[in-house]
């Protein structure tokens, strides 16, 4: 067994990570900032169809419209998951349209299922915050970090040990403060409650690698206006080149080929899904991802 992930979107415009951790088709996204119907695309078009059959629960980073679409909330109401936050968010959450039936208040660690344990950590960003997460599964423990404006401890302690990290790059700092955005708007960015940079970024990489053995890294949710994939990438290398064999940078609105991992397999890839033995399922295979069969 193993498991794959796979960034369908990453950008101001919408963010969703699709995230199974067995073989088993279940799967859970974290963040559903673009539509149901998007997903379903993304997944098809990534070749990431056998991974992602079913989908047993949505975890929000926070409420901004790029990380929760309205158009969720319709899909909810016919099918219901888990919608997991952390308490700050739960409010937040119903009056953006989550049914009451499907919020679920997250601790610090809980467990979902039998053998995924979850722990959160609550991340600066704007007043609300946002929610980082780390995945301990059977085959991969993996950590998802996006929209902070700060790495503090807690967040390096708790990814500590981590095989495959998901990490926000946002902006060059050049960029940022040479760009034509309000004085105001470049401040909220770069300020401590905002958005981390290609350096932050970087610097927190490295003492991830350092402290454990990161085996793949993908930056997120790069500025178009204020950033590059070359930028981004070369920041890292520069701090953490030598410590991450493997590194990939979200596209925006297209989905990333599917990481595939597991600590016992020899077969890890991250750029695409080769170990894979199911052979290839029909697009219409994918729609039981969506069906009402997704209770955990």
């Amino acid at each position: 067994m193993a498991a794959t992930l796979c960034i369908l979107a990453s950008s101001s415009k919408g963010n969703a990570t699709a995230i199974a951790f067995d073989d088993t088709g279940r799967f859970i996204l974290v963040d559903a900032g673009i539509s149901p119907r998007r997903v379903r695309e993304g997944l098809v078009r990534a070749s990431a169809i056998s991974p992602f059959q079913r989908l047993r629960a949505i975890f929000l980073t926070h409420l901004d419209t790029d990380h929760w679409a309205a158009s969720w909330a319709a899909h909810l109401r016919r099918h219901p998951i888990p919608v997991i936050v952390r308490g700050e968010h739960a409010d937040d959450a119903v009056a953006a349209g989550v049914p009451v039936g499907c919020v679920r208040v997250a601790g610090d660690e809980f467990r979902l299922g039998d053998s995924v344990i979850v722990r959160t950590v609550a991340v600066p960003h704007d007043d609300e915050g946002s929610t980082a997460y780390r995945f301990d599964g059977p085959d991969a423990s993996i950590g998802h970090a996006t929209d902070l404006g700060c790495v503090e401890a807690d967040l390096v302690d708790t990814f500590t040990g981590i095989d495959l990290l998901n990490i926000e790059s946002n902006y060059d700092e050049a960029m940022q403060r040479h760009s034509s955005r309000p004085e105001f708007l470049k401040q909220r960015i770069m300020g401590h409650q905002g958005h981390l940079s290609n350096d932050q970024c970087a610097h927190a990489v490295e003492t991830l690698a350092r402290g454990g053995s990161i085996a793949h890294v993908t930056l997120l949710h790069l500025s178009q206006e204020c950033n590059t994939p070359q930028l981004a990438h070369d920041a890292l290398a520069r701090r953490a080149g030598s410590l991450v064999p493997s590194v990939a940078v979200a596209p925006p609105s297209t989905p990333t080929a599917p990481i595939r991992f597991s600590r016992n397999d020899s077969c890890n890839d991250s750029r695409k899904d080769s170990c894979n033995d199911a052979h290839d399922a029909h697009d219409a295979a994918l729609l039981t991802a969506f069906s009402g069969k997704n209770g955990e």
